[in-house]
Order: C-alpha cells, then structure tokens, then sequence
C-alpha cells in the first residue's frame, strides 16, 4: 500500500482548496448574470456551486469578501487582456487608454454588467475597492491637466467609465447600442490624439519668407 506524505497531503488539500475558491467564484459570477445581481446572496452562490453553504463560508465568510474577490479576479482578467493588445514594448498613457477602450468595446454586453454590478456592490465599503482604485489610478493619474492632448484623453476616459457605472447603479437606461457609441466617440477622441502625436512634424523654417529681391 502506498503512503502519502504530509508535505504530499498538504499539496492535495492546498490544490483542492484553490479549485474551490474559483468554482466558487465561477458560480458566484453565474448568479449575477442569471439574476443582474437582484438575486446574489450566499445561499445562491453555494447552490450554484453544488456546494453547502458552510462550505462557502469556510473560503469567503462574507458576501462583500465573495465580491471582493470576484472583483480582485474580473480587473486581473481586464488588465490581462489590455496587456496582450499592448505587447512588451514600452508605452505611453495615452496607448493605455485606448488599449482600455478597445477591450471595453470587445466584452459583450453580460461582462460589462458583471463587471458593472462586481464594482457598484462595495459602494458600501471603500476599502474593499481597492483593486479596482489602484487600476483606474493607474489609468488617469498621468493624464492630469487643465487643457490639451492629456487633458482631452482624461476626459474621453472618464465618459467611458461614466457610462458603465452609471448603467451598473441603474441610475440611467442605456442599451448596449448606445453605450457602444459612447466608447466609440471616445475612442475616435484618443486615436485622433494619438495620431497626431506619431504624425511627422513639418518642417516650418523659411515657410512664409519672401525671396530676396535680385540685386539687392
């Protein structure tokens, strides 16, 4: 008969624990989307996991802990998907930005108002949003300023991620045609910004000069 180790146990149960959490947090997503949210309670989760609720509690003892790490996972996800169109060279904010436009375009209609309702859901509890904080932090902290290409890229994002909060409050009803030509609009304002940034200057010296009078 074969023995297992302690230190073999402890890599079994430590992998089982951490196929738990994101079963737990797969079906925790299935229920926002099933429900738009109105329905998210841990009795949902743990019955859409397959799982007793003192099971779901063991790995997260809170709903707010739950979305948190929902949250954590779905701007790990985003970010990982912005990364990939933006490659390993060297960037600039205003890359960054339209990069971030461009996968907002991308997400069907179900991930923005799981992302919308992972983010709204912590309204209630500040510290718990830190995730999503620091990625917008990241975001629109280089592009403060009171007037030109910065400060039209700032806006262009801030109407962006307007929209989405504003469609993940309820606040507004907005369908998924119009929230795409909000981004749109956006984007077409930060690809303008961009290209006449990488446009060749023209040289201007001597523009405008009289030639000099013969004989003179």
């Amino acid at each position: 008969m074969r023995l297992i180790s302690r230190k073999s146990k402890g890599l079994i149960l430590t992998r089982k624990k951490e196929i738990d959490r994101d079963r737990i947090l797969d079906a925790a997503e299935r229920v926002i989307l099933e429900s738009g949210g109105r329905n998210f309670t841990l009795d949902a989760v743990a019955e859409s996991a397959g799982i007793s609720k003192g099971g779901l509690v063991y790995s997260f003892a809170t709903k707010d802990g739950l979305v948190r790490a929902a949250l954590e996972r779905e701007v790990t996800r985003f970010q990982e998907a912005v990364r990939q169109r933006l490659g390993s060279r060297p960037l600039e904010p205003f890359e960054m930005v339209l990069a971030h436009i461009d996968e907002a375009l991308d997400e069907d209609d179900a991930a923005t108002r799981k992302a919308a309702f992972l983010v709204t859901a912590l309204v209630h509890a500040p510290d718990m949003m830190e995730p999503a904080r620091l990625y917008y932090r990241a975001l629109l902290d280089p592009l403060l300023s009171k007037s030109g290409a910065a400060h039209d890229v700032r806006h262009a994002l801030l109407a962006v991620e307007g929209i989405f909060l504003l469609r993940g409050l309820g606040f507004v009803e907005v369908s998924a045609a119009e929230h795409k030509s909000v981004l749109l609009h956006a984007r077409d304002i930060v690809a303008g910004v961009l290209a006449g940034r990488r446009a060749p200057r023209r040289r201007t010296s001597g523009l405008g000069r009289k030639p000099p009078l013969r004989g003179a």
